[in-house]
Order: structure tokens, then C-alpha cells, then sequence
């Protein structure tokens, strides 16, 4: 059974999911003081003031996000990033360093905003790609992409509309802006393993930390969810115009604005530590709806971790079935691939159980292809005689190197050819 203690974040999903209208102002409050009773213990207001006014922006920083474009001899802070108000940010052109050798990085893009098509650019396209960076492919060239090297093999395009930072609802969300442009028949949605919890952050520096840990620490379009209750509420983004993201250099915007995140609550929590991090775990699993039996054999330094995750996952359940009723609206078909940094990648290859579990089974059974890149590192990985680290290294730098990128490529690349009718050119 659901805990009783209730916040005002679990009221406010309960009341406004269904869009009833129910929730007024001093019923709210009343909720806010009775999560202060429960979270109140170790997480103090002056706590909870310092750790947000560490995360705000300066007005410098607002200016370059919201404004021009990059001079590659003045390097700035974000640039490849811009703002915008419903997905939160886009990419830019620029010229970023962190690539392979020590070299730069050289991002440029179409006037739908896909990254630079190089490969059979003069054709049609009918597969479009969605995702985060490792869709998007930071660190690496336009044409050491991944798209691009299966374009090269395929003698046809493939798109790449990934952003660095995104969640699976950002992702989502573009894909509906993108399809109702541009339409491809082909879609492949793209899941990295930080997209499930990053459906749920409202300001993404609540958990990244402060600036320049995240260069896309910015408030961006979310969702809600109560397990208990099978709610999943979608959140627009709640600076819609360039002029709002000044509001973050506000401390008093700020606190008020953000106090109540359920996100913050947990990332307080885990600061906390200790005892006083397990007595805050009750409310954190109420916050999202968490039942007792999802935690109750775990251990306590590890339940709220437990809680994050459950709840991030459910609500990537909800995105793939909004995208599934949009494929099947429009008659699109759906490929999903799921991708993971060194270090999930690594538990896998040294037999962990993966965080994903529950997930991965949700997904087993989809009338489309579903690739897990931790299955193809294992093949690959099967064959070869040394250690972890030895074989991961050339595959990544931070995100994958282009040779990571041309693994992912001919990793699914034979996925690719048996679900594209009429078949590519190499294979009529």
C-alpha cells in the first residue's frame, strides 16, 4: 500500500493529471506544510536557498543562451546551444573542443535544424533519427556520426535531429514538431541510460549541479508521474520566451519556483546522507507515487535511487506509448535503440544486473525492432581476449569516439536492412 504521507507535489499530481481543476490555492498550501513536516528533517529552507543560488546562471551566461551566434575566436560559455521555448534548446553551429586526439569538433546543421547531411544529401530521406548526444553524436565530426556512416553504406540518407541534454520527452516532443514539417516513414527513437531520469527534471542544473557541469542546465519541458496512481502528466516548459530565462538570475524567482521540485527533493536527500537521507525517503516515494513493495527489499542506502528510478522508467513507458499511437496515427514505422555511457556498458560486460531491467522486459515483445547496444558490445566483447577497459577505450571519449560511432552503425545495420521496404540500393 501507498505510504499516507502525502506532498504537495503528489496532491498537485493527483488533482491537475486529469486537468479537474480541483486544486486551489490554500489546499495546496496546507499539502506544503504537511511534506515540510516529513522532508523538513535534515533538508532545512536555508539548505534548500543555498543549493538552488548555487545553480543560478549569471546574466552573461542567460545572453549567450538566448542570443547569436558562436564567433569560433571567442569561445563561450554553451555555445552549441540555443534556446527555445518549447523544447528547452536546440543545437548551433560551432567548433567545440573534447574530440578525439585532443582535436576540435566541427557541428553544423540543416535549415530544419537535422545535423549536416553529407552522404547521399541530394536524395530523399526517409529515416529520421531522435535522441540525445548520443544520437546527436557530440565530440565527433559531421561526418563521424553514426548516421552518417550507415547513410554511407545504405546510399541513401539518414537524418540526425539528436540534441545534446535531452530527455526521452524532449526527443518525443521534436519528433512531433520535426514529423509535422518533414515526414519521414522511418523513425528511430534513440534512448540513452540518463534520458529516463532527465524525463523528470524541470531545471536540469537541480541535478547536474551548477554551471559549467552542464552546459544545458536550463529548464525544459517535463513530466510528472504517480506510479501508484498510472498518472503521467506532461509539463511545458515554464520559461517559454528568451526573455524568461533572466528569471533564473532571480534568487527569489528561483526558490519560489523550484522549492516544491520533486527532483530537488531527492538530489537533497542524497546530499543529506545517512540517517537523515533514509527519513527523507518516505515522502521522495510519495512524491512519485511509489509503493511500498517496490523498495521494501532494498537497501536503505540505496532506496532512493530506487524510487528515482521507477519513476524515471515509467515514464519512458508513457513516451513510447505516445509514440507508438503517433506512428500508427501517421503510419510511421518505429525502430527504439537504447544506448549506455562506459560505465552501464562496463556492468553489463562484467555481468551486473542492469538498472534497466524492468524496462528492457516492458519492451520485450514489440512488434518493432528494439536494439539494446550493450547486447551488441557483449558480441563483440565475447570474441575478444583482454580486459573491460581495454576493449571499451577506442569505443569512447566521454560519448563514443568515431569508431564507437562506426560500431553502432554496423551494429544495427543489419536491423536497419531488414526493416526498410523497399530494401537499400546495396541490398535490391
Amino acid at each position: 500500500m501507498l505510504r499516507k504521507t502525502i506532498s504537495v507535489t503528489a496532491v498537485f499530481f493527483l488533482l491537475t493529471a486529469v486537468g479537474n481543476g480541483l486544486c486551489n490555492a490554500k489546499f495546496a498550501d496546507a499539502a506544503r506544510q504537511r511534506f515540510a513536516q516529513a522532508a523538513g528533517v535534515g533538508v532545512s529552507a536555508a539548505n534548500t536557498r543555498s543549493y538552488l543560488s548555487s545553480l543560478m546562471p549569471s546574466r552573461k551566461w542567460v545572453e549567450h543562451f538566448t542570443e547569436g551566434e558562436q564567433d569560433p575566436n571567442k569561445p563561450r560559455h554553451g555555445d552549441g546551444y540555443k534556446f527555445d521555448g518549447e523544447l528547452g534548446w536546440v543545437c548551433r553551429k560551432a567548433v567545440l573542443g573534447r574530440s578525439i586526439d585532443g582535436s576540435k569538433g566541427f557541428y553544423n546543421y540543416e535549415s530544419d535544424g537535422a545535423r549536416k547531411v553529407i552522404n547521399s544529401a541530394n536524395k530523399a530521406c526517409r529515416i529520421h533519427t531522435y535522441g540525445n548526444s548520443f544520437t546527436h553524436c557530440d565530440q565527433v565530426s559531421d561526418g563521424e556520426t553514426w548516421q552518417e556512416y550507415l547513410a554511407a553504406h545504405l546510399r541513401e540518407p539518414v537524418r540526425n535531429y539528436g540534441v545534446g541534454g535531452y530527455s526521452v520527452y524532449q526527443a518525443y516532443l521534436r519528433i512531433l514538431r520535426v514529423e509535422k514539417r518533414n515526414p519521414a516513414k522511418y523513425i528511430i527513437l534513440n534512448i540513452f541510460d540518463d534520458d529516463h531520469f532527465r524525463n523528470l527534471d524541470a531545471w536540469r542544473a537541480i541535478r547536474f549541479g551548477p554551471e559549467p557541469a552542464s552546459q544545458c542546465g536550463w529548464t525544459l519541458p517535463h513530466l510528472r508521474v504517480n506510479v501508484q496512481e498510472r498518472i503521467c502528466r506532461q509539463v511545458p516548459n515554464i520559461l517559454a520566451r528568451s526573455e524568461d530565462v533572466y528569471k533564473l538570475c532571480d534568487e527569489q524567482f528561483v526558490r519560489e519556483t523550484f522549492k516544491d521540485d520533486p527532483v530537488l527533493h531527492l538530489v537533497l536527500a542524497a546530499r543529506v546522507g545517512g540517517k537523515m537521507s533514509q527519513r527523507l525517503t518516505e515522502p521522495a516515494a510519495v512524491s512519485f507515487g511509489i509503493p511500498d513493495e517496490i523498495i521494501s527489499n532494498v537497501a536503505r542506502a540505496e532506496q532512493l535511487k530506487k524510487i528515482h528510478t521507477e519513476a524515471a522508467l515509467y515514464a519512458t513507458e508513457n513516451i513510447i506509448t505516445w509514440t507508438e499511437q503517433f506512428a500508427e496515427r501517421t503510419g510511421k514505422k518505429l525502430m527504439i535503440i537504447l544506448s549506455f555511457g562506459k560505465r552501464n556498458v562496463t556492468a553489463a560486460l562484467q555481468g551486473r544486473r542492469r538498472f534497466d531491467h524492468s524496462f528492457t522486459e516492458w519492451l520485450k515483445n514489440k512488434p518493432y525492432p528494439v536494439i539494446d547496444m550493450r547486447d551488441e558490445f557483449e558480441r563483440g566483447y565475447a570474441k575478444f581476449n583482454g580486459e573491460v577497459e581495454t576493449y571499451l577505450k577506442p569505443y569512447y571519449n566521454g560519448h563514443h569516439t568515431p569508431r564507437g560511432n562506426f560500431f553502432t552503425a554496423w551494429a544495427i545495420k543489419k536491423y536497419v536492412v531488414e526493416w526498410l521496404e523497399p530494401k537499400p540500393l546495396p541490398y535490391r
